[in-house]
This record gives structure tokens, sequence and C-alpha cells, in this order.
């Protein structure tokens, strides 16, 4: 055999070696299936439609107003509740609108005996029954705001005034269950409003009750405090 005729001899049986063991990685590596790239993803709670403050979790489940879905780790909020079972025993603290992924904290554990009524922290629940004119007529309810007016009335006419004494006060429940039949009756009952207030405010609150008047006027949501000089009557009186 000519020394042209080794050397292609063993470059060929080179190439053959080199290829075999190239054929042998590629089928020792595993195969890629449509399914292996795909991202993680994470079992999440969400509300299906609008949940009203004061709903019990149970509630909630039951009416199929919350459900699972997944989602992207990623979007997954750090207390983000991940099955139904853990709203349950809670009640919503303020509206949750449709969409939004529920957290823990939107469903704390009811405060009170009835289990619908959650106080903000620092407050105080404090229940005022009052005439049904003095009290809005019975357009308040359950998460409106009120301003609270102190009607001072005295042994003397002249020394009789009206002040505004608290701003948008939260109004917790009215009357245990919410708004009466028929707003704005001339015969309608007195109504009990719960309200969150401070230990200070209700001090406030109590006396006036026992001692003068009180009377709510509705805040519309959104609208800044305001400072007012007070009605004596003088200022009643005073023209515009």
């Amino acid at each position: 055999m000519g020394s042209r005729s080794k050397m292609g001899f063993v470059a060929g049986f080179l190439l053959f070696v080199i290829g075999g063991g190239a054929a042998v990685y590629l089928g020792s590596r595993p195969s890629a299936s449509p399914g292996a790239a795909a991202a993680p993803r994470a079992q999440v709670v969400y509300a299906t439609a609008a949940i009203d403050t004061g709903t019990p979790g149970l509630t909630a489940v039951t009416a199929g107003t919350v459900t699972t879905k997944m989602v992207d780790p990623a979007v997954l909020p750090v207390n983000a509740v991940t099955d139904t079972t853990q709203i349950v025993g809670g009640v919503a603290a303020a509206k949750i609108p449709a969409g939004t992924i529920l957290t823990t904290d939107m469903f704390p554990a009811p405060q009170t005996r009835i289990g619908t009524v959650v106080i903000p922290p620092g407050k105080r629940a404090l229940a005022l029954r009052l005439e049904a004119v003095a009290g809005v007529a019975g357009f308040v309810g359950a998460g409106d705001l009120i301003d609270v007016y102190g009607v001072s009335k005295g042994g003397d006419p002249a020394g009789a005034r009206v002040q505004l004494v608290m701003q948008a006060v939260e109004v917790l429940k009215v009357n245990g269950t919410g708004l009466p039949a028929a707003q704005g009756q001339a015969d309608a009952p007195n109504l009990i409003y719960l309200l969150a207030v401070t230990p200070a405010d209700a001090e406030r609150l109590i006396f006036l009750v026992e001692f003068n008047k009180l009377y709510f006027d509705l805040v519309a949501k959104g609208e800044p405090p305001v400072v007012t000089p007070g009605a004596g009557p003088a200022e009643a009186l005073r023209g515009l």
C-alpha cells in the first residue's frame, strides 16, 4: 500500500471515529419536549366580582365571587391568598374591586359578635341613637362618611350655638343592618349609628348626646376638610 493510500485510510478512519462519537453524544442528550420550557405558574385567589365591605369570606366563596387562577409568580403579592380556605373565617375590611388578587389582610378576623364589622386600627365602634332628620333621614349607610355637628342649647338662647366638631367620620353600620326601606320619610324611626371614632372623640360625642344634641351630614367621597366659624344667634340671622 502506498503512502498516499495509507494517509487516506487513516483520515477515513478518524472521520469514522469522530462521527460515531458525535452520534453517541447527541443520542445521549435528553430530548426537548414542547412543555419543558413552560414558565412556572402560581395559584392565587382573586375576586370575580366586586366584594362589599363587611362581606364574610365564607359568603364570598359560596357565592362564587372569588375563585382561583394561575399567574406568573413575579406578580404574586407577598401575602397573596393561594386557597379559598384562607379567607373563610374573615370579613372584607374594605370594598374589593373585581379582578383584584386577594391578600390575607383584606379578610381579617371579625371583631364583633355579628362578625361583619371591622373596626379600623386605633378606633372604637361607638353606637349613637339619632332622630331620623338629624341622622340624615336614613340616607347614610355602612361605608359612608359623615360630618358631625354639635348643637349647644344652653339655658340662655343667646348662648346657643351650632359647631362642626368632627369631619369625615366612618359609618360602620346603621341600625345593625343598613339603610331603612324608605329614606327621607317624615315618620321614619330613630336609627342606631355605629361610628368609628377615637376614644377622645367618643368622649366628646357622648357629652353632646347627653347634654346637648347632634346633627350629621353626608360627605361626598374625596371631599377635603373644611374650616367653619360655627353659628350662634347672631351668625344664623346674619344676611348674605
